[in-house]
């Protein structure tokens, strides 16, 4: 081992995908402060708990951080100076606080921000990611970098490790770019030679409907990666009306929102298809389509970052894509991507659910047959459609393409190899989340069944016949248990029947009040004790099945 070999980073294999589940399962006294211990883990990995503790001001304040913009948050409970660790008062305010994080993580705008990550899963975000990026960003470009970072653009995307700068060229400063910094994600699979050869042949890309990158280079701990600026933003900000350089959970839950025409959409998801199907042909895929990575210029709707494939970063989609284990190709995982994108672009909002079956009523049906192709739960059951058969739909094949720009990419051999390797890793991931949903889908339906039956197995309350028959011996049990006391003897009770077909003699009179003479003797309370005894003894020795049968002569009949 050298004696000047830099230890690497532990790299964050945590997956930013996977949606977060907290349950507040106990409360404790601390100092005189109430603490809320919640349960949290990652879906599906529900082998894999951990144990946060929160008292009320930590939620209060994780409630003012995300209180910017136009955020729509569920209500917090009130605050309380006085009687806040009255027992009563506790549970309710435990109530309040549970369904107040259900819905936080009921938005996936909200759960995947930092501050909620910070409130649940401190372990691995706690760091300053941002300053992280920064200090990686100036070690690449003293090594050798040919820019100069002039702004730093916190938290203007949705990935919580991936960070923004704005840069210069040395050589131009009036040029603007935007460079990126990102660490190695858990799907990850290239070591730093194949890394370095792929990351150069992309930059080599030429395609009219995909933004190549300006330079790129990989270190020990990530990928840093410079691409032309674009001041209008990406396609979501657009339509969003907002300004590429803002927070993306101000930027994104505004409701003023701007139509994109069908024309047009047909027309941006034809150069979307065009691009993919370049991609596959050379064996690569994009794994990252939606809207935040498509820009616009000149009416012509591009591909934003092909390197974050070679970082390992998993799809942001991939809770949804773990319920179908048909999704199980880099082309599936790009189409379905892609019907989010479209239905994102047609309705001016993203598709909370992995599925849709009720489209809006403004949805045309050339673009409803699109959309049920790719999002229908059948669909996703049997298997959905490859890229080149979406260009033959008449919602795309009739629009018409301005560029015949011949594209290109060379791929070496080694970088194909590499590639497909990381695409098999990828997906043996993919798989095995899937099969996870799979078998608890499997364990909730089975305990949903025994639930069903156990419910079904109770005993049923006795029929009106049967209670009849033995309602007057349950009074007089019920009597002599709430009036029989050692100061008030009871008379004997009836002796049990003899005969089945004997009725069940009538109640006995009530029993007179308690006496205020002296006590009654021990050998009395025996004697009434030994014969209530018996009577609860036949009556529960009764059975119904040996009462003979009984032909019954029918008179009502009125005599004609």
């Amino acid at each position: 081992m050298a004696v000047f070999e830099r230890k690497k980073e532990d790299r964050i294999v945590t997956d930013d995908t996977k949606p977060l589940i907290a349950f507040i399962t106990d409360t404790r006294n601390t100092d005189g402060h109430v603490e809320y211990l919640l349960e949290v883990w990652r879906v599906p990995d529900v082998e894999t708990k951990w144990n946060v503790s929160h008292r009320y001001s930590d939620f209060a304040q994780l409630h003012a951080t995300l209180r910017v913009g136009t955020v729509a948050l569920p209500a917090l409970p009130p605050k309380k100076v006085f009687g806040n660790t009255d027992r009563d008062f506790i549970n309710e305010r435990r109530v309040a606080l549970q369904k107040y994080m259900d819905g936080i993580l009921a938005n996936s705008l909200l759960a995947a921000s930092l501050p909620v990550r910070q409130f649940l899963d401190p372990k691995n975000y706690s760091r300053n990611f941002q300053e992280e990026g920064r200090q990686n960003v100036h070690m690449v470009l003293r090594a050798g970098g040919s820019h100069e970072v002039t702004e730093a653009l916190p938290q203007c995307g949705t990935r919580v490790t991936k960070v923004y700068f704005l840069a210069h060229p040395l050589a131009d400063p009036k040029t603007q770019h935007v460079l990126w910094w990102a660490p190695f994600g858990p799907d990850k699979a290239m070591n730093l030679r194949d890394t370095h050869a792929t990351l150069t042949a992309l930059v080599q890309c030429q395609h009219p409907y995909i933004v190549p990158s300006v330079s790129s280079v990989a270190t020990e701990v990530g990928v840093c990666v410079v691409r032309p600026w674009f001041p209008q933003g990406s396609l979501r900000d657009m339509i969003h009306q907002v300004r590429p350089k803002g927070s993306a959970l101000v930027k994104y839950s505004g409701d003023k929102l701007i139509a994109v025409a069908e024309k047009k959409c047909a027309v941006f998801g034809r150069q979307i298809l065009e691009a993919l199907l370049f991609l596959h042909e050379k064996g690569l895929g994009h794994g990252h389509v939606h809207t935040g990575n498509m820009v616009l210029e000149n009416n012509v709707c591009q591909l934003l970052d092909l390197e974050n494939q070679v970082v390992g970063m998993p799809n942001q989609l991939r809770a949804r894509v773990v319920q179908h284990r048909r999704i199980n190709s880099i082309e599936a995982l790009d189409v379905y991507s892609f019907g989010h994108a479209m239905y994102e672009m047609l309705f001016q909002r993203r598709l909370e659910t992995d599925t849709c079956e009720d489209f809006p009523p403004e949805c045309s049906p050339m673009a409803r047959s699109v959309l049920e192709s790719i999002l229908s739960a059948e669909a996703c059951k049997n298997g959905l459609p490859a890229v080149a058969g979406l260009l033959t739909h008449p919602f795309f094949s009739e629009v018409p393409l301005h560029s015949y720009e011949k594209p290109t990419l060379k791929l070496p051999s080694s970088v194909k190899q590499a590639i497909a390797l990381s695409h098999q890793s990828l997906l043996t991931r993919l798989a095995a989340d899937q099969k996870k949903v799979r078998q608890q889908r499997k364990l909730s339906k089975a305990e949903a069944f025994v639930q069903q039956r156990s419910i079904k197995g109770r005993p049923k309350k006795p029929t009106s016949r049967r209670r009849g028959a033995n309602g007057n011996a349950e009074n007089l049990n019920n009597k002599t248990t709430t009036t029989g006391t050692p100061n008030s003897p009871l008379p004997p009770p009836p002796p049990p029947p003899t005969t089945p077909l004997t009725p069940v003699p009538p109640p006995p009179p009530p029993p007179p009040p308690p006496s205020t003479g002296p006590a009654s003797s021990p050998e009395a309370a025996a004697v009434d004790e030994k014969e209530r005894t018996a009577l609860l003894n036949a009556i529960t020795a009764f059975k119904k099945g040996l009462l003979k049968n009984v032909e019954t002569n029918d008179r009502s009949t009125p005599a004609v």
